[in-house]
Formats: structure tokens, C-alpha cells, sequence
């Protein structure tokens, strides 16, 4: 977080589930961002969703083993919906049928090759954006941030060491070193564009940690270096970019 943005917060109270004091401004960025937040067990495009990915991990997946595991984020992933939906339950909002905006949701997931991709950089970005919420001024949202960021985690890592292990054959490396080009671009515009004045917001009322490019720029350093280091030749980050 920039020091700019630490001077501009808002506020360091917690308000509470039904807090009359909680401020027109953060209940309306709860909203949306919860709203618009994909895991989310009223909205149908998210049961949509849930249906397409047990069917790829149960279809994909080379063992019983890597099915445990992926039963095992399947669930969580299911936890975490309703855990959206009551704290949008407790902001009023008892209904979303939003549909899902990033486009990575919506690539197509043909081979374990991309199965692995999707946990191992679509979660990853949950680390930085989604569930990075310790610092929100909402108890509901603060309290169950923790829990959220370390299932992402475990998310992310299942998905990198799936990825790792298949590039240690040539013909999973190539696989990888091709689909990259799909999963990279998808992954970075996850985090929106640049300039967004919501981002500035969230940022302000403790929502974020940063803007969207500064989290971005970080998710780049952090994992441009993992995926080299297991072969992968990954693409330029503005190379079949939606959103700059």
C-alpha cells in the first residue's frame, strides 16, 4: 500500500454486522464489491461454475489422489460462497444474479494442462485481490478474511505444484510453454484496469490493499519467477491483454 493511499483511509473504526454508524459510502463499496465478488452461493452463474469445475476435476484429474485434494478446494469453494452470500445478507442484499465478468472463468478447461493453470494462476490472484480483506473496517468481512486468503492459498499452491509436476516431462513442458500464452494474459486482467476510480476507493476504506495495477505489478514479480523456474516462457505482460 502506498503511503498516500495510508493517509487518505477513511476510517479505523470496525463497524458491525447492522451498525446504524456504518457510512452510505463503504455499505455501497461492500455491495459491489461483494456483489460483484464471484463466489457467491445465490448467484446461479456461480452454481454454473461450481457444476463445469467438478466435472473437469473429476474428468481431468490423473489419480485418486489429486481427486481427494480437488474435492477438497471444490468444498472450500462451496463454503465460500455462502460465506459471501451472508455477509451480503447482512449488508440487505439477498439475492445477486450478476454474471461472471472475467473472461478466465469462461476459457475452456480441455486437458489437465489447463486445469492446473486455472488453480495455479486464477486462485493465485484471489491472494491479492479477493481475499485480501484484513484490513476492511466491516467485522463480518474482517473476521472471515483469514480463513478465505489461507484457502486461496492452498488453492494456488495445489495448482502450481500440479503444474510443476507436469512440466517435468517434455511433453507436459510443451503443453504448458503453449497454453501459458491462454492463462497469462486472462490472469492479469483478473485485476481490471489500470485507472479504475473504484480500486482508488477500496484502497481509501481498507477494501484493498492497493490499486488494481499495483497488484497486478506485485502478482507479476511474485509469479513471472515461479514459472520460469519450471521451464515455462512466459508471455509479455501486454501480449493479448484485454485490459490495460
Amino acid at each position: 500500500m502506498t503511503d498516500a493511499a495510508v493517509m487518505e483511509r477513511q476510517s479505523t473504526r470496525i463497524y458491525k454486522e447492522h451498525d446504524p454508524d456504518l457510512p452510505d459510502e463503504l455499505r455501497t463499496l461492500l455491495v459491489r464489491v461483494m456483489s460483484k465478488h464471484l463466489e457467491n452461493s445465490t448467484n446461479p452463474n456461480y452454481d454454473q461454475l461450481l457444476i463445469k469445475l467438478w466435472d473437469r476435476c473429476l474428468t481431468l484429474a490423473p489419480d485418486p489422489e489429486r481427486k481427494r485434494l480437488l474435492a477438497k478446494l471444490m468444498m472450500q469453494e462451496v463454503e465460500h460462497g455462502v460465506i459471501t452470500a451472508n455477509i451480503l445478507k447482512g449488508l440487505g442484499v439477498d439475492k445477486v444474479e450478476i454474471p461472471i465478468e472475467q473472461y478466465l472463468f469462461h476459457l475452456p478447461i480441455d486437458t489437465w494442462c489447463d486445469l492446473c493453470m486455472f488453480h495455479a494462476l486464477g486462485d493465485r490472484v484471489g491472494m491479492y485481490v479477493g481475499e485480501n480483506w484484513g484490513d476492511v473496517p466491516y467485522e463480518p468481512l474482517r473476521s472471515v478474511a483469514p480463513r478465505l486468503h489461507r484457502d486461496e492459498v492452498f488453492h494456488a499452491t495445489l495448482g502450481y505444484q500440479n503444474l510443476t509436476e507436469l512440466c517435468q516431462t517434455p511433453e507436459g513442458l510443451a503443453q504448458a510453454n503453449e497454453l501459458i500464452k491462454k492463462w497469462w494474459p486472462a490472469a492479469l486482467d483478473m485485476f481490471g484496469t489500470s485507472e479504475s476510480h473504484f480500486s482508488q476507493k477500496y484502497v481509501r476504506w481498507g477494501i484493498r490493499q492497493a490499486g488494481n495495477e499495483e497488484l497486478r505489478r506485485q502478482y507479476i514479480t511474485d509469479t513471472r519467477p515461479m514459472l520460469e523456474k519450471i521451464g515455462i516462457t512466459v508471455p509479455d505482460d501486454s501480449a493479448n491483454r484485454q485490459f490495460l
